[in-house]
């Protein structure tokens, strides 16, 4: 028996307590065809998809939020608000629009963003936006479920197309969300970088509400709402959502609120990750039919590796947009526009590869050995990003546009092999834990990169201080008054005025040593994130082929035809016209 026959042997022996369900999952309409149905509902779903992209664009401009309203102790939450958010209602939201229907969490998601985002648009203090943040995270939360609904209205076989595209949209919204969230810093208010935001967030409302109408999900066919809620995994998701909580909160508070060997820190991420062990054994051993880590996930290894492949990009990803546009303010620009400029060719090559990407996988029906090659390519040029100092910005730009051209083979193509490794029925519920993954990712990264960075500068930047004022008469009483402004919250130039015994004509010497300073702490950030994309390198050489799956089944139709009548009304199907 060849590896796909028993791939597939596995998944039906999964689907046997609904044979129902399975006769639909294996149903093939050959003639099939995508029209103008689909693709508008596939614009709109784009559309959906980038609004969490787009909120997540307001996080490079957070020093400017906290220059405005203060809170600088309290400004990571504006961030991880909405991560955190995100992390714990997406698994429960894809979970029951597999079972319930996507469109609603879509548009519902979608509404709750725009209050959200005109929320910390009216912030005159941090909490306030961190209150409107914390609404965007369950806004996107739901409109991520955009993503396999994307995947499900189209046949298999066009999947990587279609996702291709629609994370091009989501990349574009990247690339235009960091320059108007720059430009609105720079020259207006921040605020309007929320409200852009809320504006997009109700267009794509408008857009899902009017072009994407499914059928019923196969699930919904097979069975009364009254039996899907009975059989929802509401413990998992408590259990699930709660770990999480403790992680980041853990994670987020650590070496900030509290240190990193405090009873709280140790008690909260102990207890985040006993959660999630507690929770494994619950959906494997107690809750074996409707749980939230369905059994049937598992028909292929490809699952796990590929939430691992996820968590992987997230770190990648989401760590680099926070991180990379910070290490760019210390070495290179103290503007936003001029930030953005620099953070554009990363942006922007990873916006252009996501079409070929998807292209690539549908002409071949391969991905991992593309998968592969390009997170060792990530690997080798976030490694060789390490190189870069105050002098060096021409390298930053070269190396910033090549890992860019990986990381928009390591968007698309785990996510359409994913959908394509896992029953169709459950893509919501695979899609959103995948997402979580890389949300999860890109907060361990952001933490973990962060601390490596604070260690680092902690040990050069008072070296620097000291070589640069050396020569100074009364060196040994300023160095420590220095030292200290520094290390405030204050921008160094900021910082370094309140240092009255400072000679003026001392400032800038000081500002380029502490320069340099940081650009040898973010060296060691850099290859821990190359050594990290090489980890999710190697697992990815264990990923299986999904060509078989790229065939003719649509799983949820759009367009008028004996598939949709099937999923309209059962097997009766009519004739098309």
């Amino acid at each position: 028996m060849q590896p796909d026959e028993i791939q597939k042997s596995n998944i039906a022996a999964m689907h046997v307590e609904r044979p129902d369900v399975l006769a639909i999952e294996h149903e093939e309409d050959v003639n099939y065809s995508v029209g103008v149905r689909t693709s508008l509902a596939i614009i709109a779903l784009a559309l959906a998809n980038c609004c969490a992209t787009l909120s997540n664009t307001t996080n490079t401009i957070i020093k400017f939020q906290v220059i405005a309203v203060g809170g600088a102790a309290e400004a990571s939450w504006i961030a991880n608000g909405n991560f955190l958010l995100t992390l714990a209602c997406g698994p429960i939201f894809g979970s029951l629009a597999d079972r319930l229907g996507k469109k609603w969490f879509i548009v519902g998601g979608a509404a709750v963003g725009v209050a959200g985002s005109f929320i910390s648009a009216s912030g005159k203090d941090v909490f306030t936006i961190i209150a409107g943040n914390v609404l965007t995270g369950i806004a996107n939360a739901g409109c991520i479920v955009a993503i396999p609904a994307n995947q499900e209205i189209i046949p298999n076989r066009f999947r990587p197309y279609a996702f291709g595209f629609a994370q091009t949209v989501n990349s574009a919204a990247a690339v235009a969300g960091v320059f108007t969230a720059a430009a609105f810093a720079q020259y207006s208010t921040w605020a309007w970088s929320y409200r852009l935001n809320g504006i997009v967030y109700a267009v794509s409302a408008l857009s899902v509400l009017a072009l994407y109408q499914p059928p019923p999900t196969a699930i919904r066919r097979s069975a009364s709402i009254r039996e899907i809620l009975l059989g929802v995994d509401y413990i998992g998701m408590v259990l699930l959502a709660g770990s999480f909580a403790c992680i980041v909160l853990g994670l987020t508070w650590g070496g900030t609120a509290y240190p990193w060997r405090s009873g709280i820190i140790i008690g909260t991420l102990t207890g985040g990750c006993a959660g999630l062990v507690i929770f494994g054994l619950f959906e494997w051993l107690v809750k074996r039919e409707g749980a939230l880590l369905d059994r049937r996930l598992f028909g292929s290894p490809n699952f796990p590796i590929l939430c691992f492949v996820c968590l992987i990009d997230g770190m990648l990803l989401l760590g680099i947009n926070v991180l990379y546009a910070q290490e760019i303010g210390d070495l290179f620009a103290s503007q936003a526009v001029r930030i953005a400029v620099i953070l554009s060719p990363f942006l922007i090559t990873s916006t252009v590869g996501c079409l070929p990407a998807g292209y690539a996988m549908g002409r071949t029906k391969s991905y991992r050995i593309l998968l592969v090659a390009s997170l060792l390519w990530c690997s080798l040029f976030t490694g060789l990003m390490g190189l870069i100092n105050p002098s060096r910005l021409s390298v930053a730009l070269a190396m910033s546009a090549l890992f860019g051209i990986g990381t928009a083979v390591t968007t698309v193509l785990p996510l359409v092999a994913l959908g394509l490794s896992v029953p169709s029925f459950l893509l919501g519920t695979a899609g959103t834990l995948s997402i979580s993954a890389r949300a999860l990712g890109g907060i361990v990264g952001v933490t973990v990169f962060t601390a490596i960075y604070n260690n680092k500068y902690a040990v050069y930047m008072p070296r620097a201080v000291i070589t640069a004022l050396q020569n100074l008469p009364d060196s040994q009483q300023i160095v420590p008054a220095v030292i200290g402004a520094l290390s405030s919250p204050l921008p160094p130039p900021v910082a370094l005025q309140t240092v009255q015994q400072l000679p003026a004509s001392m400032i800038g010497p000081v500002l380029g040593a502490i320069s340099v300073a940081s650009a040898m702490a973010w060296k060691y950030v850099w290859i821990a994130i190359a050594c990290v994309v090489l980890a999710g390198a190697f697992s990815s050489c264990f990923l299986k082929p999904v060509n078989a799956e790229m065939n003719s089944h649509v799983e949820s139709a759009l367009e008028k035809s004996v598939t949709r009548e099937k999923q309209l009304h059962g097997n009766e199907a009519t004739p098309d016209h």
